[in-house]
């Protein structure tokens, strides 16, 4: 056996779009084993047992090996696949929901998905056992949304406090994006921010927030836009106007590429 998996139905779960399990299961080590996800409508939690591989996610690539976890993102494009002499041995669950995203955004976790030498083996297995049992649809979804966030909170314990890695003009140009979410900023600009050139200040700035300055600032301007949604009257181009996006059309396309949602579905949500 290859692969042992569990799959549920939305029905399955009580509030399935608030947080529902998509499919749960161990993999077992087999030469070849590849997954490709182009458009990801789902988060994907996993430990790896035995084994190493790679993962890649946007096209950044990432080496895990037994001991380490990963969180793969929705709305992103994940690669991951094992090595040919020592395949990957993982237990894992794909899980979907505004929950998710909820805890991401809480534990500031969107950016982060490799956790090295991070132990979840025992949440994930108790998950695994909690979708096994023939218990009613209320049960399963109370104590699997309950232990995806006990993973979570493993996950975001484990890290270092990044802001004491990052060099002082990378952080500097975080913050300036940050601050600077309703004008049009350029990477020259960037870069005088950084004293390094374009290139540099990417390759610096990918290395340490695993994202391009410019993914970086459309995420945090979609947050943005998700706290303007849901705190204000502001109408969607309103929004989209003061965010400096080009048009509603494009604001609109990159709010549901991040969230999976349109800005109107977020909104009465």
């Amino acid at each position: 056996m290859k692969e042992y998996i569990l799959s549920f139905l939305p029905s399955q779960f009580s509030n399935p779009d608030q947080f529902r399990v998509e499919l749960a299961g161990i993999t077992f080590p087999f030469k070849g084993y590849f997954v490709n996800r182009v458009d990801s409508k789902l988060y994907s939690l996993e430990y790896v047992i035995a084994g190493k591989g790679m993962i890649e996610v946007d096209g950044l690539l990432h080496e895990v090996k037994a001991g380490d976890s990963f969180l793969l993102p929705l709305g992103h494009q994940h690669r991951y696949w094992s090595d040919d002499k020592e395949p990957f041995h993982k237990i894992w669950v794909n899980v979907s929901g505004a929950l998710c995203q909820q805890l991401m955004q809480t534990y500031q976790l969107q950016r982060q998905y490799v956790f090295f030498q991070t132990d979840t083996f025992n949440v994930l297995q108790r998950m695994l056992t909690a979708c096994e049992k023939k218990g009613t649809t209320q049960e399963r979804s109370a104590t699997c949304a309950l232990l995806f966030h006990e993973i979570l909170l493993i996950l975001a314990e484990g890290q270092p406090q990044q802001h004491h890695l990052v060099p002082s003009n990378i952080q500097a140009v975080k913050e300036y994006l940050d601050n600077h979410l309703q004008e049009n900023v350029t990477l020259d600009e960037l870069a005088n921010v950084a004293s390094l050139s374009p290139s540099q200040l990417t390759r610096q700035f990918k290395r340490y927030f695993q994202q391009t300055p410019y993914a970086y600032y459309l995420s945090k301007k979609i947050e943005s836009a998700q706290l303007l949604l849901k705190e204000t009257l502001l109408s969607v181009q309103e929004i989209a106007a003061r965010l400096n996006f080009s048009d509603e059309h494009y604001f609109s396309n990159v709010f549901r590429q991040k969230t999976g949602m349109t800005p109107t579905a977020w909104r009465k949500k």
